[in-house]
């Protein structure tokens, strides 16, 4: 799908009131160029015809400059919209396809490919007006003389032919400096995630700078230099062809009598007043092009299609008791090329329960916590609340019941606006005591104000802000793995009874096997085998971690 076919569909009177006006333009710029012909060049012109020449020129440039303004506001809107609704497509994916994208793929579609469209939307002025004057000075060219308009129609085929050449050779090129800027994100990133380990092993750094960094750069720049050439080749292409045509008509009206010095001299002016609209165009088809790699690039995000609303007027029971996973399966791929895949697992959770989920690194707990949220669509199975079945259409609905602490979490510094429900300053100062964040952390109208916090007391202020929503599902995963261990204990004895007195259903995934006797029941994720302990057995290991 091309800019055009784009942005006539999104705004199609705008457009169209756009394209009149620079056909308009293009008229009056043939009328000024007529009557130069007619009326000045050959003599006769008085005062008035003066006077009707300014007139017809400020027509023109209020035309001219009224079309362009025009497309222009049309494009930055439409530009303004895309980046939006892309933003809005990106929070409306799930969290399998945000991952299989990739966040570097993410972020340059939001950068560069937004920033290229933006580039080709002040262009496209160009183009439309340059193609449109140079059809409507080619007619006026036939009606001058047809002999010497064919003699500059093949000139402009001429250079038509060698522009094509280099735009295909520009387009090339720019493709691959485009794929280079994927990877070049992906260098950014590790730079930034991984500066203390940077800084801890400079042969790492001076490694990773020379043998991967800079490379990958110097590709880019390469392509890029090669896209700018062929772009410089075809503008001066065009303006070499064009001057060319100017001296072949005068050439054959003076030694050939093909016309008149005065007809020659109106075909000349009219093929340079061509000269500026036609170039503008030229050097705009490549920038057209470069849109359509950003548009084929955002097409490969494979994002949801925008949808306007955050709401689906779907909702789940409040007073559910029972979430089910029946036979429920999902399959990921993993590092080395390898897969990694959670066995068909039946689950029942009751509402009001506390249950631990506990197995080694990699054993697929975190996984489970993203297919319970359902921000992992499982591959198999179903998942019910009460009688309910959770179906694409109600997924959104779904997620509404869990909030969660997930070991990357981000922290928003508003932590009550679109909680859905009025949250009190004296709710807020409570859980501050609680989580002995009181005299720490300064909030002021459910704003954190202070972020000099380590990242255990961030993580507090995540369970918080999770606390805060109101939801009857809480996911912890490894939330104490940040926290001193005095913090630790008051977590498990403290907290963990206060979020059950308050009504949550809690799922943490945990490793501290001493306090496993907080919970009411303990799950085990092996190899993306989910087994749970029986009541007994769930005793003796709970007591004897606790001793």
């Amino acid at each position: 799908m091309s800019i055009f076919h784009i942005i006539y569909r999104s705004h199609r009177q705008p457009f169209l009131l756009m394209l009149l006006f620079t056909l308009l333009s293009g008229a009056l710029g043939i009328g000024v160029l007529a009557f130069i012909n007619s009326r000045l060049l050959h003599g006769g012109a008085d005062g008035a015809a003066v006077w009707q020449f300014a007139l017809l020129v400020l027509f023109y440039f209020a035309a001219a400059t009224f079309s362009q303004i025009k497309l222009s506001q049309i494009g930055h809107r439409f530009i303004c919209t895309m980046q939006a609704e892309l933003v809005k497509r990106v929070m409306d994916a799930d969290g399998e396809t945000v991952q299989k994208t990739g966040k570097a793929a993410i972020l340059a579609s939001l950068a560069n490919d937004i920033h290229h469209l933006s580039v080709a939307f002040t262009r496209l002025p160009d183009l439309v007006q340059g193609l449109l004057f140079t059809a409507a000075c080619s007619l006026y060219l036939i009606w001058l003389s047809p002999k010497l308009f064919a003699v500059t129609a093949l000139m402009l085929a001429l250079m038509v032919a060698g522009g094509h050449l280099a735009v295909r050779l520009h387009y090339r090129y720019f493709r691959q400096k485009r794929l280079s800027e994927d990877a070049l994100h992906r260098h950014y990133e590790t730079v930034l995630d991984g500066h203390k380990e940077l800084s801890l092993n400079r042969y790492r750094a001076e490694r990773f700078f020379r043998r991967e960094f800079t490379p990958e750069a110097e590709r880019k720049r390469s392509y890029h230099v090669r896209a700018d050439a062929y772009h410089l080749l075809a503008i001066n292409w065009g303006n070499s062809v064009m001057l060319a045509a100017v001296g072949a008509v005068f050439y054959l009206s003076a030694y050939h009598q093909w016309a008149s010095l005065a007809d020659a001299a109106t075909v000349s002016m009219t093929v340079l007043f061509m000269r500026g609209p036609l170039t503008a165009a030229i050097g705009a088809f490549p920038v057209m092009l470069q849109s359509q790699v950003a548009l084929q690039a955002l097409a490969r995000l494979q994002l949801p299609e925008h949808r306007s609303g955050f709401h689906n007027g779907t909702a789940l029971p409040e007073n559910w008791q029972t979430l089910r996973l029946e036979n429920v399966c999902y399959t990921h791929p993993a590092q080395g090329g390898q897969t990694f895949a959670l066995e068909p697992l039946n689950l029942t959770l009751v509402r009001g329960e506390t249950v631990f989920l506990i197995g080694a690194n990699g054993s697929g707990k975190s996984t489970l916590a993203m297919v319970l949220a359902g921000l992992y669509p499982p591959a198999g199975g179903r998942i019910r609340v009460d009688n309910t079945e959770i179906t694409e259409a109600n997924r959104s609905a779904y997620r509404q019941l869990f909030a969660a602490v997930f070991t990357d979490f981000h922290l928003f510094q508003q932590l009550t606006d679109g909680m859905g429900q009025d949250v009190s300053d004296g709710l807020i100062a409570d859980w501050l005591k609680h989580l002995q964040l009181d005299g720490k952390a300064k909030i002021e109208a459910g704003r954190i104000l202070n972020s000099k916090l380590s990242q255990g007391q961030k993580k507090r202020l995540a369970l918080l802000a999770a606390a805060l929503e109101g939801r009857s599902l809480l996911i912890l995963d490894e939330w104490a793995a940040d926290q001193d261990p005095q913090f630790r204990r008051t977590f498990y004895e403290q907290l963990l009874p206060l979020l059950k007195k308050s009504g949550y259903t809690v799922f943490a995934i945990s490793h501290d096997d001493k306090y496993f006797h907080h919970a009411d029941r303990i799950l085990s994720m092996k190899h993306g085998v989910l087994s749970e302990y029986g009541a007994e057995e769930a005793v003796r290991v709970a007591d004897a971690h606790s001793r």
